[in-house]
């Protein structure tokens, strides 16, 4: 197994075997990918804040978003879509076009028009996507000649670019790309991701949209687009809030022969491993984090018991300040896991807690909580399920930059 900058832990990500990053390489590095990126006044600063990105080809995809009970208008619009034809999308950073009820919708729908136009597509197979401050409606008098603009400049070569345009309170993008060998011959895999805060998947404020050369067949697509949100976005958390806008598109345009068999198994690794490394870099970033660690949690007594223990523990706000703190407060861990273990059947928890295996009274455990990243062993003793979260501390600056956001 092996690992990529900036993730330091190797057995982070489950990397396949003949997985390999691309130098340089964007979201379109794999053959076929196009992209454009301007700037068009949602952003303060001026920066890059509306992107396109597209397949030349026709594509298999598939899209995956939040479950929040009150998404969007572009995650509203999507799900009126084909998820399994979606060739291209149009995203603007600044303005979330979230909570704008009917009109938003509109605006969206009027995006994804002027996108298609620009493109020579049908609109039902350019997606939209919108993040930033909640509660406001894109300005369409910046941003459909933005839209123009960006398709305009379509280009293999504008993959960072687009990255850069998606991102709002990022430190930085969380892309790149990957090679992976197989038997038959290499294929190539480009990941485009933003989210730093409004950090809580079952879809995390993400968005991440990763590209392919590789063939693949719709039903395919589908599944290992499930499998990897489900084993990487929505496994982490920096602050236990939900965002209306969460979306992974995942777009495969390869011809020829569809990948099968072992293949087709490694190619779905990739892709987990891929956006998992976007995933724990959003941990990472986490607005003002410093650590970020694995919470994996075992001796459960079902997965979902698991999942609820490990959820506790990383989105305890005395616990996040503990790892901020480097403080190994066995009390912070013990009342997470007590409280979510509350009225639950079964014989009660033998709880045992290790930092990278050492126990919390360990003279070392502060020393290794000093790390950026360390796992928080916390089994259970009540039965054989588990479950690994990856979560980061809670800082001074997120307090700041959250306290600041609008003002």
């Amino acid at each position: 197994m092996s690992t990529f900058p900036p993730i330091e832990r190797s057995d982070w990500l489950g990397a396949p075997d003949g997985l390999a990053p691309v130098p340089g390489g964007s979201v379109t590095t794999p053959e076929g990918f196009t992209a454009g990126a301007t700037s068009c006044g949602l952003k303060p600063s001026g920066a890059l804040d509306l992107g396109v990105l597209r397949s030349v080809r026709p594509v298999a995809s598939w899209m995956v978003d939040t479950i929040n009970a009150l998404p969007s208008a572009p995650v509203r619009l999507n799900r009126t879509r084909d998820r399994a034809r979606l060739q291209a999308v149009v995203v603007n950073a600044g303005t979330a076009n979230a909570a704008t009820g009917s009109p938003g919708l509109d605006d969206a729908r009027r995006m994804s028009e002027r996108a298609a136009r620009g493109l020579e597509l049908d609109p039902a197979n350019v997606a939209v996507c919108s993040t930033g401050t909640i509660g406001e409606r894109v300005d369409l008098g910046r941003v459909l000649p933005a839209i123009d603009t960006a398709c305009a400049a379509q280009d293999a070569g504008n993959g960072m670019e687009f990255n850069r345009a998606i991102c709002t309170t990022d430190r930085a993008p969380k892309g790149g790309a990957f090679r992976l060998e197989l038997p038959g011959g290499a294929v190539h895999l480009g990941m485009a991701a933003k989210g730093a805060g409004m950090i809580r998947p079952t879809m995390a404020t993400m968005l991440a949209y990763l590209t392919t050369d590789a063939a693949l067949l719709p039903a395919d697509v589908q599944e290992v687009t499930r499998r990897a949100a489900d084993r990487s976005f929505n496994r982490i958390s920096v602050d236990g809030q939900m965002s209306p806008s969460d979306t992974l598109l995942v777009m495969a345009n390869g011809v020829g022969e569809p990948l099968r068999g072992d293949d087709l198994q490694r190619f779905s690794d990739a892709v987990t491993a891929v956006c998992r490394w976007a995933a724990i870099q959003m941990v990472k970033d986490g607005e003002g984090a410093e650590h970020a660690v694995r919470i994996a949690v075992t001796g459960a007594r079902d997965a979902a018991e698991a999942e609820r223990v490990a959820r506790a523990i990383g989105e305890s706000p005395l616990v996040k300040c503990a790892i901020f703190g480097r403080d190994p407060n066995w009390g912070r861990i013990s009342q997470a896991v007590g409280q979510a273990l509350s009225r639950t059947p079964g014989v009660p928890a033998d709880l045992a807690v290790t930092l990278d295996g050492l126990a919390l009274s360990d003279p070392g455990a502060p020393g290794v909580m000093a790390r950026p990243e360390y796992d928080v062993e916390v089994s259970l003793g009540r039965g054989s399920a588990s479950h690994a979260l990856w979560a980061s501390d809670l800082t001074h600056a997120y307090v700041t930059l959250n306290a600041e956001y609008r003002t």
